[in-house]
């Protein structure tokens, strides 16, 4: 019997002892969640684990800074806090960039939907005012829009923080709009309220 490239392999075991997974297994979790985070990919998880550890170490050169300050040595504190801004630097620029691959999947520009998943609240609340701002100038107008907030499921302890904050946004700009998809996404009329 051969493998993939038609060659035999005395390590492979013979097909009565090969286990494989029964067909209608369910997905393993990385792939649920891709499921319900279509534009959340291994590109943009890895670009959110290397933020992740160079906001580790700003917290590391931060509390060393004031170590430093705190015995009088000036000089070191000084150098690890510019140490700790260059890595604040890295930390926003991978992020930028995880955002930036969420965003420019998705075909907002011409779909009407927004979908907001993977993005922290700031990057969130942007996008979402470049898209409200995109549809509302665009001609001819679109009568609705639909921005996915999620229900919060995939926020520390299952509490949204996204959705209350666009829709903090939506009211603000007195837009009419109506909780869709088990609260999940806001359908907005683009005309203002009156």
């Amino acid at each position: 019997m051969g493998n993939c490239f038609g060659k035999s392999s005395a390590a492979s075991p013979p097909p009565s002892s090969r286990r494989l997974p029964p067909a209608s297994a369910p997905p393993a979790k990385k792939q649920k969640r891709n499921e319900q985070q279509p534009f959340v990919t291994d590109q943009v998880q890895t670009l959110r684990k290397e933020a992740n550890d160079y906001h580790t170490k700003v917290v590391d050169s931060a509390k060393k800074s004031q170590e430093a300050w705190k015995k009088g040595d000036k000089s070191k504190a000084s150098t690890l806090s510019a140490e700790k801004k260059e890595l604040q630097k890295k930390q926003d620029g991978a992020n930028r960039k995880a955002a930036k691959l969420i965003l420019d999947a998705q075909k907002w520009q011409t779909s009407g939907e927004l979908d907001l998943h993977g993005l922290y609240l700031d990057e969130a609340m942007d996008a979402t005012r470049n898209f409200l701002t995109h549809w509302s100038k665009k001609k001819p107008n679109r009568e609705t829009v639909l921005v996915i907030t999620g229900a919060g499921n995939h926020s520390e302890n299952n509490v949204a923080v996204i959705r209350p904050k666009v829709e903090e946004l939506l009211q603000e700009q007195r837009l009419e709009y109506e909780s869709v998809h088990g609260n999940g996404a806001f359908r907005v009329t683009l005309k203002p309220s009156q």
